[in-house]
């Protein structure tokens, strides 16, 4: 993905910033195809690589793009300075000119949904920082139109407990399933192993979809690796349908917002 130029951020009305001080390598081209669709920062360094993108459709709405470009550059600038950090601390330290692999940080939002007062996004975030292997992360956020503002998911719901009671038996049985699918043997319905427990969903990401359009009808409830299995099998993701009982565990205010499926 090309860096993000100074003809892009005055699209979303951004100032240009220095993005590191380190030295550039490389900045790595997309496909034609995905840089057509996305708006993006690229930049890569001896110690580092750095990836932030977010669909190009989302331009439509100044104050979100402006949102996401501003969160990506302070982004780019924190992360960029962290690696030099370390790098430079285990450089000097290490003897027999030892370094650390070069750290990673790959962030891509995308826009599940939009209905009249809400468009419903998720970030899928990559960071390698040393180890064995790196990790990934799913997040959501809804981007309030009227007021033009961020809204966590769950601020829409009357508190967990309400909503784990309305969708926990669903979530657990579509877990066990795909738990088994790739595992190769059903899961015990009673276990002392944690990875065969059921965890609770409300600890978990949950993204607001629509199937229908108009409102939201679908809670995809995203699991990250470690959570419900062990690294190896991945993250998981489970999409539920909105029911009555899901309705009432959302707050009055934004009870018009939802509907059943």
């Amino acid at each position: 993905m090309p860096y993000l130029t100074a003809r892009h951020l005055a699209q979303i009305a951004l100032p240009l910033l220095v993005l590191t001080s380190a030295p550039v390598i490389a900045a790595q081209e997309a496909p034609a195809e995905e840089a057509a669709e996305t708006y993006g920062i690229s930049v890569e360094t001896e110690n580092h690589r750095f990836q932030y993108s977010y669909p190009k459709a989302l331009a439509r709405e100044t104050a979100l793009s402006g949102y996401l470009s501003s969160k990506g550059l302070e982004e780019s600038v924190s992360f960029s300075a962290d690696s030099d950090r370390d790098h430079a601390e285990i450089a000097a330290k290490a003897e027999s000119g030892y370094r650390l692999n070069p750290y990673e940080y790959q962030v891509a939002w995308s826009e599940e949904t939009e209905i009249p007062a809400f468009i419903s996004l998720s970030r899928h975030t990559y960071s390698y920082l040393g180890g064995a292997h790196g990790m990934s992360v799913t997040t959501s956020l809804l981007w309030d139109k009227a007021g033009n503002e961020p809204v966590e998911v769950m601020t829409l719901f009357n508190g967990k407990a309400n909503l784990d009671q309305a969708v926990q038996k669903a979530f657990c049985k579509q877990l066990n399933i795909q738990r088994a699918e790739k595992r190769g043997h059903p899961i015990p319905v009673k276990s002392d192993d944690g990875f065969e427990q059921c965890i609770t969903p409300s600890d978990q990401t949950i993204i607001l979809g629509s199937a229908k359009g108009g409102s939201f009808d679908t809670l995809s409830i995203n699991v990250a690796p470690y959570e419900a299995g062990p690294y190896v099998e991945g993250s998981y993701q489970v999409d539920l349908p909105v029911t009555k009982a899901v309705i009432r565990a959302v707050k009055p205010e934004y009870r018009s917002h939802f509907a059943v499926r």
